[in-house]
């Protein structure tokens, strides 16, 4: 683009569909869908609707779509599935059907955290879940690529646990009932006074411990996969929980995923600028539309793995304005501050 000032009154009315990966009516759905409703409050030309399609499904069914329809479809992408769409890779049971290379980086909108949680007071390391049963989503979720990668890269015992099939309603039962003896259910998102757990009530079931990642961890990793992670620190007294049961009692190391709003390279420099541009200027807003989770312009720039050459053009002008450098560790500014890159 020549010129950025005033951009909002000079693109034209453009309707935007936001593809989410997560169930509708899902807290993530939520999260994902948030620049749609912001965007219909507050903005004079951009309006948003917003879908629910499986990932990869999401990213074909997009391709499929004339060019006039796809350029305005833009999907949401974690962390697991950027760089295999990009690169045309995945397991055989969540792969990309072709190298989505037209497939660029807006903005990170949200974080979630990751450890593995347990009542047994004897499972405190890897090294303890030898023989255990691991509650575990089903296949093909993203959050299935990540939580195998932790167990085969980052601890070297997926052949060692027996992985048992749940899904989140049923992870508390499941622990107190000996169905498995540890779970990677309890997930935490980031909130603005802290982390949120999603099942507070089976953290208030029993003396939960945690088995967490280190830098080393995340390391093996991402050395031995296509996609990035980073990984989250998450302070003991930081869960906004009161009590022993509620809250760890010391700092953890947790698998960060981040999501991203995506476009194409087809999308209009000028409507993605505006958009990046928008999301910033209403990041105050965000937790309203979010059940309380932050956004800052450190945090919209963020990415495990982010390179300048997969962020869309209209983006890329707008962080270079701000004085956002794409690939360098940023200052973060409040509970952002936890996220080792």
């Amino acid at each position: 683009m020549k010129e950025s000032i005033g951009v909002e009154f000079r693109i034209k009315p453009v309707h935007l569909e936001i593809f989410s990966p997560s169930p509708m009516g899902s807290l993530h759905f939520t999260l994902d869908t948030a620049p749609v409703k912001l965007l219909n409050r507050f903005h004079k030309r951009i309006t948003a609707s917003g879908r629910a399609i499986p990932a990869p499904n999401h990213l074909h069914m997009i391709d499929k779509l004339p060019q006039e329809l796809k350029k305005h479809s833009l999907p949401i992408v974690p962390n697991t599935d950027f760089l295999p769409a990009i690169l045309g890779k995945g397991p055989q049971w969540h792969n990309y059907q072709r190298e989505f290379t037209d497939l660029k980086f807006v903005a990170t909108t949200a974080l979630s955290a990751f450890a593995l949680a347990t009542y047994d007071p004897e499972i405190r390391t890897p090294q303890h879940l030898t023989g255990k049963k691991v509650g575990i989503r089903p296949r093909p979720s993203s959050l299935r690529v990540l939580k195998e990668a932790i167990l085969r890269d980052a601890w070297g015992i997926y052949d060692k646990v027996i992985l048992k099939d749940c899904f989140r309603s049923e992870a508390k039962d499941g622990l107190l009932k000996g169905d498995f003896d540890a779970t990677f259910w309890f997930e935490n998102r980031q909130v603005v006074d802290g982390f949120e757990c999603l099942e507070p009530l089976a953290l208030e079931a029993k003396d939960t411990g945690w088995v967490g990642i280190s830098l080393e961890d995340t390391d093996r990793i991402n050395r031995n996969n296509p996609w990035k992670l980073h990984r989250v620190l998450v302070p003991g007294g930081s869960l906004r929980a009161n009590g022993p049961k509620l809250d760890p009692p010391m700092d953890i190391g947790m698998a960060g995923l981040s999501t991203a709003l995506c476009a194409w390279d087809s999308t209009e420099d000028e409507v993605v600028y505006e958009l990046v541009k928008f999301m910033d200027k209403y990041s105050h807003l965000w937790p309203d539309f979010t059940n309380g989770c932050p956004l800052s312009l450190s945090r919209m720039s963020s990415f495990p793995g982010l390179t300048e050459d997969v962020v869309h053009p209209g983006a890329l002008e707008f962080y270079n304005e701000r004085g956002i450098k794409i690939g360098q560790p940023v200052q973060l500014h409040g509970m952002n501050d936890l996220v080792d890159f």
